[in-house]
């Protein structure tokens, strides 16, 4: 992280700056992987400044997941959206869980376990290869949300 989160006038100015957000999410070209890839760099780089992303976090995690979940999407962008799942594993599950119920700790676990199914083979070679960024996603949501509430998510795929 490059600290911006205990630099109290860089967070008064991304405070007054986050109405961008939503603008830029809907703004999205699909077919321009290198902005998005940007986009998603600068979302893990707030990911500790809850006031700048908290607000949009549900609009940030449903594109997420829309993103990750194209196999067709270049691995480089997969990787920093699957980043910024996992990230937030950490900062905002029990916040989620209290604010929207398991809805997106259910959807996170789907796409991670589609993700993570798919052909090992297609990434022979790669250490980073979305099969293995989804499973680590997975396992922090895995230790971050309760075991009562996570357990009955994970039952489902076994």
């Amino acid at each position: 992280m490059n600290g911006l989160s205990q630099i109290p006038k860089a967070v008064s100015v991304l405070k007054k700056y986050n109405k961008l957000i939503p603008l830029t999410l809907e703004a999205l070209d699909m077919n321009n992987e290198d902005l998005i890839n940007k986009v998603f760099e600068t979302f893990n780089e707030f990911v500790e400044i809850k006031k700048v992303l908290g607000p949009y976090l549900p609009m940030i995690i449903e594109k997420a997941l829309i993103i990750s979940a194209i196999p067709d999407c270049g691995d480089n962008l997969r990787e920093v959206t699957m980043l910024f799942l996992e990230l937030i594993a950490d900062k905002y599950a029990r916040v989620l869980i209290k604010n929207h119920g398991m809805n997106f700790v259910d959807k996170i676990f789907d796409v991670g376990f589609k993700i993570a199914s798919e052909d090992p083979e297609i990434y022979e070679g790669q250490e980073n290869a979305p099969p293995t960024m989804a499973i680590n996603m997975l396992y922090q949501y895995a230790v971050h949300v309760p075991n009562e509430k996570v357990f009955p998510v994970i039952q489902k795929y076994l």
